[in-house]
């Protein structure tokens, strides 16, 4: 006849049993510290602070874009050296200059502000743009009074910039 062994000598039964209890207790135990920690961590206090600011970000400009139906169309002129801002919707005021910055996605050294002059179509101003990497696009006059955004892809020569928010009554 074959002894009978203890439940504790099988290996599994133990991986199946020890394993979870030990799981709880670590997770009590980290519970417990976590509530016993002050309000004194530095980087905690940041983080409130970068969510407190981001709740108070002015949006009157995005607003008012969306208000007022602005959009435009952002086009690079690489074989000439320019860049160039032609209006789709909205009532711009065609004698004013525009201000237009591309934001490098990773490096901010290397944005790029551009003020854009009145001409025919639109606005142009001449610059040279690397389009081997993307760009932010935000376009808003002097005053800031609106402000578009948008992106330009890798490789391309356009780009449409339309308000961050979207007017109250207008549907997705």
């Amino acid at each position: 006849m074959s002894e009978k062994s203890s439940i504790w000598r099988n290996p599994v039964l133990i991986l199946v049993f020890v394993l979870p209890a030990i799981s709880i207790i670590a997770g009590v135990g980290l519970l417990v510290m976590a509530l016993r920690t002050g309000g004194d961590d530095p980087v905690l206090d940041e983080v409130r602070r970068t969510a407190r600011g981001a709740q108070v970000t002015d949006l009157s400009a995005d607003q008012a874009a969306a208000a007022g139906r602005y959009a435009a169309v952002v086009r690079v002129d690489a074989e000439n050296g320019a860049v160039e801002v032609f209006p789709v919707s909205g009532r711009f005021t065609r004698s004013a200059p525009l201000q237009l910055v591309l934001s490098h996605p990773v490096n901010a050294t290397e944005d790029v502000f551009l003020q854009l002059d009145p001409a025919d179509n639109g606005w142009r101003t001449e610059a040279q743009i690397d389009g081997s990497h993307d760009w932010n696009l935000r376009l808003f006059p002097s005053d800031r009074e609106w402000r578009l955004q948008g992106r330009l892809e890798s490789g391309e020569l356009a780009a449409r910039v339309q308000p961050a928010l979207q007017d109250a009554g207008e549907e997705p």
